[in-house]
């Protein structure tokens, strides 16, 4: 059996370090890739955020490093450098990252409802920590990834950061001290009885919308996450791309444009090269014949990297193929536009 570890030489114990993470950084895949093969090179990133990372008697207190497309992370302490003094490489540690936020997000709905008296609450980032061990602050990168977990559960109708904390505002069926709100009976259930009657539904959903459609219930309907619909198998990665999201893809995903394109595209998807250059819009794409799709092959068998929110609507970005090919491209797709689209290019 293989495995992979990172090997100490001659180590002199193995007893861990009390860590707190102040700070969650994202690097574009690249950059990160870089960190992790050569960790002692300057990083801008660390001179950037230098005040973040710090030790005191009760942890040493560093920056968490994502990276786009990964799924691991890398913990630093630079003590006053622009490199990584000390530094951990941690696999798995995005899904750990993300359950710990789901709990943190499962604290301050159920808190929040049982207690608000007018449909709001407030916890402070002490109280927070306190509970849950996590350290949010304004601009430390859990604060987005917190409000992005708390404004998908069906409870919750905005959330807010503020100086202090957290503002959220919750439907007032859900909150059973507000004088003459009556709880749906839905609210009154047992959790796992929630739960089961809520996939029971989705299940029941699958047989009515396409694809494309189903995404939109599912994501945008029902705020159901990205990874769930991927863990449950109701869309395809490949679905979901042609349905316009927005997702980091692992780099050994080996998904190619040829496969996205089996699926109903949504509009205003578009093409753009990992090397940059203007996107190419995918409407027509349907209209290529046999002959062009032989003949531009080796774009349709290009890699997607990842899909991004563009300027008109989601980008699936593709590498592996010149990117003068793609412009050839763009121009076999141009010639199926109507007149006055094609009009509007030329001006």
């Amino acid at each position: 059996m293989k495995i992979k570890a990172n090997l100490l030489n001659k180590p002199v114990n193995f007893q861990m370090d009390d860590c707190q993470i102040e700070k969650v950084v994202e690097l574009p895949r690249d950059q990160f890739s870089a960190l992790v093969i050569t960790p002692l090179t300057n990083q801008p990133f660390i001179a950037e955020n230098k005040r973040w990372m710090f030790a005191d008697d009760s942890a040493v207190h560093c920056l968490l490093v994502l990276g786009q497309g990964s799924g691991d992370g890398v913990l630093i302490y630079s003590a006053g450098y622009d490199y990584p003094r000390l530094a951990a490489y941690l696999p798995g540690m995005r899904d750990i990252l993300n359950a710990r936020l789901e709990r943190a997000a499962d604290f301050i709905v159920h808190q929040g409802t049982e207690a608000t008296e007018n449909g709001s609450w407030s916890i402070s980032f002490k109280e927070l920590e306190k509970q849950t061990e996590i350290t949010v602050r304004r601009g430390n990168g859990l604060d987005g990834m917190l409000l992005e977990a708390l404004t998908h559960r069906r409870e919750v109708t905005s959330a807010a950061l503020t100086d202090t904390g957290i503002d959220t505002a919750y439907h007032l069926n859900f909150c059973s001290r507000i004088p003459g709100q009556k709880p749906c009976y839905f609210t009154k259930l047992p959790e796992e009885q929630k739960t089961q009657l809520f996939y029971e539904a989705v299940e029941t959903l699958l047989d009515f919308f396409g694809d494309e459609n189903l995404y939109g219930v599912l994501h945008n309907g029902l705020q159901m996450p990205n990874e769930e619909i991927l863990a449950r198998g109701y869309l395809t990665t490949e679905a979901m791309l042609a349905a316009g999201t927005v997702m980091s893809l692992p780099e050994n995903s080996g998904i190619s444009l040829r496969d996205v394109l089996q699926y109903e595209l949504t509009e205003d998807l578009s093409l753009v090269h990992a090397q940059g250059g203007e996107p190419v819009p995918l409407e027509q794409e349907e209209e290529l014949t046999r002959t062009e799709r032989k003949r531009f092959s080796d774009v349709l068998d290009a890699h997607v990297l990842e899909s991004r929110a563009g300027e008109h609507g989601t980008e699936l970005v593709i590498g592996g193929v010149k990117p003068e090919r793609l412009e050839r491209f763009r121009s076999i797709l141009d010639a199926y536009k109507p007149e006055d689209q094609s009009m509007e290019t030329i001006q």
